[in-house]
């Protein structure tokens, strides 16, 4: 998705470095119909990375679920090896201490589960926003210079009449 997007604005920036320079003004003439049909393709590119930022946050919740029920298991298992450990008078110390030890542990557990996922879906989406940044700053780029180039163009043809 991201490499999509990325080559799709490398083409941009390949077709304004060749074009057609304008002497003595630092301005490049394009064909703006290339350049509108590759922002019309990165925006067709755009809803794929909204949909990527989406199924992290799915995942996370998977992952937190799956951490909960993970856990839950455990204290489960914990409590139902307390109670057998209690019936027998000496080890209901040694009971209590392994089915507590569980606990924490399933805790323990959970809490690195959660936060990895929260980690992960963060640096996603991170990264998500970030493209989608360049993106938004390479489009405005490209039409500021699309407007630059048309008024440039009205202007000149200003001077053109002007002087018949």
């Amino acid at each position: 998705m991201e490499t999509d997007i990325q080559g799709l604005i490398n083409e941009i920036e390949e077709i304004v470095d060749h074009g057609t320079k304008i002497p003595m003004t630092g301005k490049v003439l394009v064909d703006d119909a290339v350049i509108f049909e590759l922002l019309d393709r990165v925006r067709a590119a755009l809803p794929e990375e909204i949909t990527n930022a989406k199924w992290v946050l799915k995942e996370r919740q998977r992952i937190l679920d799956e951490a909960q029920a993970e856990a839950q298991k455990l204290m489960e298992q914990g409590k139902v090896y307390v109670d057998k450990m209690a019936l027998e008078n000496e080890v209901v110390k040694q009971a209590q201490d392994y089915g507590e030890d569980m606990v924490r542990q399933a805790q323990t557990f959970a809490r690195e589960v959660k936060t990895g996922a929260v980690q992960y879906a963060d640096e996603m989406l991170q990264h998500v926003e970030q493209s989608l940044y360049e993106t938004l700053q390479a489009l405005r780029k490209n039409r500021e210079e699309l407007k630059g180039l048309a008024r440039e163009d009205r202007s000149g043809k200003s001077e053109n009449v002007e002087s018949e």
